[in-house]
């Protein structure tokens, strides 16, 4: 028996398919400003060079945001600001997730919080395989949190926008990568005025041009 479908339930289902890909969508392009809570107290799109960012020939801020240039003889970067603190809060950064420059030489980049300075803070950080790991560095001694985290289901591709998220409620971190929660931990805070910034790392030296590392924006808030 052949079934006829009427003009309005052909409206309703098209209706129907639009709002489950308005959802679809919303997840998956979620930004900081969607996923934080509370007060802002610091934003930056890195237009330019007014938001306490330090100055440096490897750092350049214009209309394509933040790009930190990474070649021997260092292999990470520790990129604080200068001009904020923040301790409890809701802290976010959105990047790009960076190629590897070598088959075995994986790229990072990282939300760095909870920082008394360039030797003791936390990130959480994906790199170009897609794996997202959460460190402690305390006087320049690393700690992985809780082994590696399961990044499985996050889908992270070479290019694609990554948008890193930690929440600090006293001693409760909670971690989250492109809008997926990830851990809950404890974890002890430094005493006195902590900064925040921004972390990218390749396993080993690169050569010049060395490698490029893009970001487009950096929000804290105040947390619920």
């Amino acid at each position: 028996m052949l079934k006829f479908v009427s003009n309005g339930m052909r409206m309703a289902r098209v209706f129907q398919a639009v709002a489950a890909f308005l959802v679809l969508s919303t997840a998956a392009y979620a930004d900081c400003a969607s996923l934080q809570k509370g007060k802002e107290i610091f934003a930056d799109t890195f237009t330019d060079n007014t938001g306490g960012w330090p100055t440096d020939p490897d750092a350049s801020l214009g209309k394509t945001g933040l790009t930190l240039k990474l070649y021997t003889p260092n292999s990470s970067w520790v990129y604080l600001n200068n001009t904020f603190n923040a301790t409890d809060g809701d802290y976010c950064l959105e990047g790009t997730l960076p190629a590897s420059p070598a088959p075995k030489n994986l790229a990072y980049i990282g939300l760095v919080f909870l920082a008394k300075d360039a030797k003791t803070f936390i990130v959480l950080q994906v790199d170009s395989s897609g794996g997202v790991q959460l460190y402690r560095k305390v006087s320049g001694n690393w700690t992985q949190i809780n082994g590696t985290l399961n990044s499985a289901a996050l889908g992270l591709k070479l290019g694609s926008p990554v948008v890193l998220r930690a929440v600090v409620k006293g001693s409760l971190l909670s971690v989250s990568v492109n809008g997926t929660d990830l851990q809950k931990i404890r974890v002890q805070v430094p005493d006195g005025p902590l900064q925040f910034g921004a972390y990218v790392q390749t396993d080993s030296n690169v050569a010049k041009p060395g490698v490029s590392f893009e970001f487009s924006k950096y929000r804290v808030t105040a947390g619920e």
